[in-house]
C-alpha cells in the first residue's frame, strides 16, 4: 500500500537497481519543467498542467535519490529522509503522466513531450505505459508506508537491536518490493 504521507524517513533497498535504472524519467521530468517553463513565459502557464516547479522538484528529487544512495548492498537497508513536499511533487507529476496515458485532451501536450522523447531519445524506445509503470515503481518505494516500514525505520533510527521484533518486519518489506519487481 502507498500513502501520501508527511515528512518522515524512507526506507530504501541496498540495490539501487530501481532507481538507477530510471534515469530516463528524470529526464522526462526535467523536460517537461523547461517545457512548462517556457510555455509560462509565453502567456500559457497551463499548457503542461503543472508550473514548471513541481516538475523540477520531482526530477531534483529522482536526481538526489539517485546519487544520495551507497554503492549496492543487496540485502541492506537504507534511510533517506524525504520532505513531504519533494514526494508531493513526485506524486503531481505521475498523476499527469496517468493523465496523459488515458488520454485526458487536458494532457496533449505531456503526451506528446513524452512519446517524443521516449521514442526517440530512448534505446529502447518506451511508451507511456512504460513511462508511467516506472514512475509508479520509483514512487511506491519512498512512498510505502506500512507498519513493517515504520518499525523498521525506527529500529533504523534508534539503532534498536535488529532481533525478531525488527527481521520478521524487514523480511516482510523485502517480501513486498520482490512482489513489486525490485531487487532488495
Amino acid at each position: 500500500m502507498t500513502t501520501r504521507r508527511a515528512d518522515y524517513p524512507c526506507v530504501l533497498p541496498g540495490d539501487p537497481t530501481w532507481i538507477h535504472d530510471a534515469r530516463y524519467v528524470q529526464d522526462i521530468l526535467n523536460s517537461l519543467a523547461a517545457a512548462a517553463a517556457i510555455a509560462h513565459d509565453h502567456g500559457d502557464p497551463e499548457k503542461y498542467v503543472l508550473p514548471h516547479l513541481p516538475y523540477q522538484v520531482a526530477a531534483d528529487t529522482l536526481g538526489q535519490i539517485r546519487s544520495d544512495m551507497p554503492p549496492a548492498r543487496p540485502g541492506v537497508l537504507f534511510l533517506m529522509p524525504l520532505p513531504a513536499f519533494q514526494l508531493e511533487a513526485l506524486w503531481q507529476a505521475l498523476d499527469v503522466l496517468r493523465r496523459a496515458q488515458d488520454a485526458d485532451a487536458d494532457t496533449d501536450q505531456v503526451l506528446d513531450l513524452v512519446h517524443d522523447y521516449a521514442t526517440h531519445c530512448l534505446l529502447p524506445p518506451r511508451s507511456i505505459d512504460d513511462v508511467v509503470t516506472d514512475t509508479e515503481r520509483i514512487l511506491a518505494v519512498p512512498s510505502l508506508d506500512t507498519p513493517a516500514v515504520r518499525t523498521v525505520a525506527t529500529t533504523l533510527l534508534l539503532k534498536g537491536e535488529h532481533d525478531d521484533g525488527f527481521r520478521s518486519p524487514r523480511d516482510e518489506l523485502l517480501d513486498t518490493w520482490r512482489a513489486a519487481g525490485i531487487k532488495p
